[in-house]
C-alpha cells in the first residue's frame, strides 16, 4: 500500500522555490552592471580627455558603480571617422570626437565659418534648444546617434610666416599663401577673407611652413599654433573664423535602453562639462595668445566691429557656395540668425 502524498504542501513548496530562484538569479535591468566604452581622439593631457574622465567618474559615482565607463583616448579605438562608424553600428557605445561627414555631408555644418563670433554666442547656440544644437542633433539622430553636447576647444585663427596686408579688411587681397584643410568650408572662407589658399594635410603642414610651400596655416585655435608651429610662425591673427569642437555622442539604440533617470544623468553631465569647456577654452585662448606674444610672435586681435565686418563678408561670399553641402533648409535657418 503506497503512502498518501501531501500534494498541496508540495505544490506550495515548489512555487516558493521557483520564486526564490527567479529573485536571486534574474536581477532587474536597473540593478545590472553596465560597462561602456568611450572613444576619444585627444591626447591624455588634453582638456577633452580630462573631461571624458570626469564624465566617467561622475556617472560612476552617481550610480554607485552600476554604470562603468572606460575611456580610450588618443585614437586607441581608431580615428574619428572610424569611431563614428562604430558608434553608428553600436560596436562602440560612446565617443567624444570630431564629427566626420562621410555618412551625411550636412554634418560639415560643424566646421562652417563664422557661425559665431564670440563665447557668449557659443553658450546660447550650442546649448540644448539653441539653433546649432537642434540642427546637429537632428542630423545625428537620422544616423542612429544621440548627441549629448559639445566640448568647446577654442576659436580658430591664422598663423603666418610673414605679415598680412590690412588683415581687418577682407576686401584687400593678401599675398600670404594660407594652408587650409582639404575641405571647401575652409578654402572658400579663407579666400573670402582675401587670402590665397593651398590644401595641405595636417601632418605635412609644419614642413610646408618650413620650406615655404605655404606661408601660413588655419585649422585650429591659439593653443595648436603654440604647441605645433611656434618655431616657424612669426605672426598670428585671431580671426575667430570657426569654432573647434568635439561632440559627445552615444549609440541611439544603446541610449534607448537606458532608464529615463540615467538618460537625464548623462545629458546633465555632458551639459555641465560643455559649459566648463567654454570657460576653459576662453581662458586658454587668452593664455596662449599671451604665450605667443611672449615667445616673440606678433599677435593681432580684432575688435567686435572688425570681426563683424570680416564675418559679414564670409557669409556673403562663402556661404552661398557652401549651401549645397548643408541644404537650402539649413542655410535658411542660419541666415535667420543674422537678419
Amino acid at each position: 500500500m503506497t503512502k498518501k502524498r501531501n500534494w498541496p504542501k508540495l505544490l506550495v513548496l515548489c512555487i516558493l522555490c521557483v520564486f526564490v530562484l527567479c529573485c536571486t538569479s534574474a536581477p532587474s535591468e536597473a540593478a545590472k552592471k553596465m560597462r561602456i566604452r568611450m572613444a576619444g581622439q585627444s591626447s591624455v593631457d588634453h582638456q577633452a580627455t580630462i573631461h571624458q574622465k570626469e564624465f566617467a567618474e561622475t556617472i560612476g559615482q552617481a550610480t554607485d558603480g552600476r554604470i562603468e565607463i572606460r575611456v580610450y583616448p588618443a585614437n586607441q579605438l581608431g580615428d574619428y571617422t572610424q569611431v563614428y562608424e562604430e558608434v553608428v553600428k553600436g560596436s562602440i557605445e560612446m565617443a567624444l570626437i570630431s564629427v566626420p561627414s562621410q555618412f551625411d555631408q550636412r554634418l560639415e555644418l560643424t566646421y562652417f565659418p563664422y557661425l559665431l563670433e564670440n563665447y557668449e554666442q557659443v553658450k546660447e547656440a550650442y546649448a540644448p534648444g539653441g539653433f546649432l544644437y537642434d540642427i546637429l542633433e537632428g542630423l545625428h539622430d537620422n544616423l542612429g546617434v544621440k548627441l549629448l553636447g559639445f566640448n568647446i576647444e577654442g576659436f580658430g585663427g591664422f598663423g603666418t610666416t610673414k605679415p598680412a596686408e590690412d588683415p581687418a579688411n577682407p576686401d584687400v587681397k593678401k599675398t600670404v599663401l594660407i594652408r587650409v584643410p582639404p575641405m571647401d568650408v575652409f578654402k572658400l572662407s579663407t579666400e573670402a577673407m582675401g587670402f590665397p589658399t593651398v590644401s595641405i594635410p595636417y601632418a605635412e603642414t609644419y614642413t610646408a611652413l618650413q620650406t615655404g610651400v605655404c606661408e601660413g596655416w588655419t585649422g585650429g585655435p591659439p593653443v595648436l599654433t603654440w604647441l605645433n608651429y611656434r618655431d616657424v610662425i612669426k605672426y598670428y591673427y585671431q580671426y575667430n573664423c570657426y569654432l573647434e569642437t568635439e561632440s559627445w555622442l552615444i549609440n541611439k539604440d544603446f541610449w534607448n535602453k537606458l532608464s529615463a533617470e540615467d538618460q537625464k544623468l548623462f545629458l546633465d553631465t555632458a551639459q555641465v562639462l560643455q559649459l566648463k569647456s567654454v570657460a576653459v577654452s576662453e581662458k586658454e585662448d587668452k593664455e596662449y595668445l599671451t604665450k605667443l606674444k611672449d615667445f616673440g610672435m606678433e599677435v593681432t586681435t580684432f575688435s567686435s566691429e572688425e570681426l563683424a565686418t570680416v564675418a559679414a563678408k564670409v557669409r556673403e561670399v562663402a556661404w552661398p557656395k557652401l549651401e549645397k553641402r548643408v541644404s537650402p533648409e539649413i542655410m535658411s535657418k542660419l541666415r535667420e540668425q543674422y537678419q
